[in-house]
């Protein structure tokens, strides 16, 4: 999985905790005669204002560019794909499938959705596999696979796993392949259409 780097945050994070309570000091304090009450009050302040931006951090502010790669450790995959997926369900022999995925990321959770003509796909579980050593670029996921009704005689509702490899923090393709509890399999490839 993801190995993040504890000693980074960790500074980062009292890093800016000091950095807004010197602001906050310099602003407020007369420096010829500095009073303690005064500034004992703004640590609460500077909770406040670091838990503001820490959560804007994790909602939305972790995608810029800056953050890459020493800060956040995978890349921003929000957004809209195309691509195809060919099955062997039914002896297919891996016909191809266009397929359309919407992934809806923060920094601590990944969601993906998957539609095609016959069915959606909604992911139950997701995370990162990324070692570079072992050059890992990872995306894997397990999802539900909800078939139209109209089709349930020939595709009942069933759970799966994919994984989709990628290079880098800018990604415009990625593939992989899938399992499924109907002991079907196949290959996925992606192309993204737009950045959330």
């Amino acid at each position: 999985m993801i190995t993040y780097n504890i000693r980074v945050f960790a500074f980062t994070i009292l890093g800016l905790a000091f950095i807004t309570f010197g602001m906050i000091f310099l602003l407020t304090q007369n420096l010829d005669s500095i009073d303690l009450n005064k500034a004992v009050s703004h640590i609460s302040t500077t909770i406040s204002i670091n838990v503001i931006l820490w959560t804007l951090f994790i909602k939305c502010v972790w995608k810029w560019k800056i953050f890459y790669p020493w800060l956040v450790p995978f890349p921003n995959l929000s957004g809209e794909w195309k691509g195809e997926l060919k099955s062997n369900w039914k002896e297919k022999s891996l016909d191809s499938i266009p397929i359309e995925i919407k992934i809806t990321q923060t920094f601590f959770n990944v969601q993906v959705e998957i539609k095609t003509n016959e069915s959606r796909s909604h992911s139950i579980g997701a995370s990162f596999d990324i070692e570079k050593d072992r050059g890992l670029e990872q995306l894997i996921y397990s999802y539900i696979n909800t078939p139209k009704s109209s089709v349930r005689d020939r595709s009942e509702i069933h759970y799966g796993s994919t994984l989709l490899t990628f290079e880098g923090f800018k990604v415009d393709e990625m593939e992989g392949q899938y399992w499924t509890d109907r002991e079907t399999t196949g290959e996925i490839k992606l192309k993204r259409k737009n950045v959330a």
